[in-house]
């Protein structure tokens, strides 16, 4: 047991007053999983996390005592939580711009091989899935058999799809939604 599993039950079963709480014990940041902790220690009177939510899922007082403690110190935690999603925001970013970078760099060769690697990879994929997809068709005309396999395609088309910057499916899926 641990304090995020203490936190997961609280955002699940708490309700608003205390939710906040348990997306600080959920958190990446020392700092702001030390406050939920020091919340909800204070409580339980517990600063095991087994006991705690042994306490909090068992009595309904200790379940308020967590509600007022949430609500006095509503504007520090806000802060907590902002201060984890500004910093998981600007991991996120950083490694985008490293990843462009990179990009940029392998583009702007001086070496001629270099700067094709990555065209020449995008354009190898697409025939091989091509191929692939041509190939599954003769066999179904041929023996009847369905072989064609979706994962199978996805790991040959990936390097053709990061290429045109489909790195994520999610972007994927909001491309073919008509989003962005």
């Amino acid at each position: 047991m641990n304090w995020a599993d203490v936190g997961n039950w609280i955002k699940g079963n708490a309700g608003t007053g205390a939710a906040l709480v348990g997306s600080l014990l959920t958190g990446n940041i020392p700092g702001a999983v030390a406050a939920g902790v020091a919340l909800v220690s204070s409580a339980t009177g517990t600063a095991d996390p087994g006991q705690a939510l042994a306490a909090l899922q068992t009595d309904p007082a200790t379940l308020l005592a967590l509600r007022k403690l949430a609500v006095d110190d509503e504007a520090s935690i806000r802060a907590h939580v902002e201060a984890m999603t500004k910093l998981a925001l600007e991991s996120e970013q950083a490694e985008h711009h490293e990843t462009q970078e990179t990009i940029r760099g392998g583009d702007a060769a001086a070496d001629a091989r270099v700067r094709w690697v990555r065209p020449s990879m995008a354009k190898q994929s697409w025939v091989a899935t091509i191929a692939y997809c041509i190939g599954c068709f003769g066999v179904v005309a041929i023996t009847g058999q369905a072989v064609f396999d979706m994962a199978l395609a996805g790991i040959l088309v990936s390097p053709a799809w990061a290429y045109m910057g489909l790195r994520t499916g999610d972007k994927l899926t909001e491309a073919w939604k008509g989003k962005k």
